[in-house]
């Protein structure tokens, strides 16, 4: 009996029940989704123009409200079952690795909602995969290239979830630095035409929907439930972990100490956050013609020896040949 080929139709069978499952979810809320936009405008007349649903015969006047149910039907079904797994797998995650993944997702903005131990399940998962697919690259045959290529995929499987968080926490943290100087005009307009640096803060948070905003926001929300304007934007600084930032936050926090005015500490931290990204600018662009060579030597340069050269090369031989 062949076993092999055996293991290949089981395979293929897998993942055609697979698939076909994945396409009966697909056309379920492709239908649902469709229903649902059909009626959008019929919902919103009764909205605005149905009248009053009577209270009668409900206990103290109020009408029975259905619950609301939000979210699609995948992230309802599949979504709450794959966290549920993310969440098992993940309590096995080390207890010296929790904090620093919480505050890596923390700066990356929590992409998914993650959690720390949620986010090591992730990376099982993915070194799971990569074993399965080591697996099958050497399940015919165990040579040099295959084994290679089997040990290549696990560390990938391993180290991809790291590499995309820690690309994800760069971004976040590159668009929040080049957008704080902007911030801090705005800020420093604001304190000129005499707002206190909490509604200042609440103006830009409402103004600007990027993550700067939802961050200011949030500092603002904190400062609203009770807690000290220092200890905000010490969190602030935390959840960004930008260096500009950090420093303004410190500076801030000081200036409030010794009772400075808020004014004059924007003005002068605008200016120099100003000063500060024209160099950072100055730095991307001294560093782009190292950059280039690289490109260079392997793209251009050999096309060039190539148009140079070719038409010298059957002369070259011709001369060879009748020596």
């Amino acid at each position: 009996m062949n076993f092999d080929l055996i293991d290949t139709n089981l395979l293929f069978i897998l993942l055609g029940v697979i698939l076909a499952l994945l396409g009966l979810i697909l056309a379920i809320y492709g239908i649902l989704h469709w229903l649902k936009k059909g009626n959008k405008v019929a919902d919103r007349m009764d909205i605005y123009i149905a009248p009053e649903a009577s209270s009668i015969g409900t206990p103290e006047g109020r009408p029975i409200i259905a619950p609301e149910i939000r979210g699609s039907l995948f992230s309802r079904t599949l979504g709450s079952w794959f966290n549920k797994f993310l969440g098992f797998l993940g309590r096995y995650t080390p207890k010296s690795m929790v904090l620093d993944l919480e505050h890596k997702l923390t700066v990356a903005g929590r992409p998914g909602n993650l959690s720390g131990p949620s986010f090591f399940a992730l990376r099982l998962l993915t070194l799971l995969g990569g074993l399965f697919l080591a697996y099958l690259f050497n399940r015919d045959g165990v040579n040099m290239n295959s084994i290679l290529l089997g040990v290549l995929v696990i560390v990938a499987g391993w180290f991809l979830p790291v590499a995309w968080l820690n690309n994800r926490m760069r971004s976040r943290q590159d668009e929040i630095q080049r957008g704080l100087p902007d911030a801090l005009d705005m800020l420093s307009v604001c304190a000129s035409a005499g707002l206190g640096f909490d509604q200042s803060l609440q103006k830009i948070s409402e103004y600007w929907d990027t993550e700067l905003g939802q961050e200011l926001k949030r500092s603002t929300e904190e400062m609203e439930m009770g807690v000290s304007r220092a200890v905000a934007l010490r969190n602030l600084a935390g959840r960004v972990d930008v260096e500009e930032l950090t420093q303004f936050v410190a500076i801030l926090v000081q200036a409030e100490r010794i009772g400075m005015s808020y004014a004059d500490v924007l003005h002068s931290q605008a200016d120099q956050m100003r000063v500060l990204r024209q160099l950072r600018m100055r730095e991307i662009a001294n560093k782009l013609p190292a950059k280039m060579i690289i490109p260079l030597v392997l793209f251009i340069f050999p096309a060039i020896m190539v148009v140079l050269l070719g038409p010298a090369i059957p002369l070259l031989l011709g001369a060879l040949g009748g020596l």
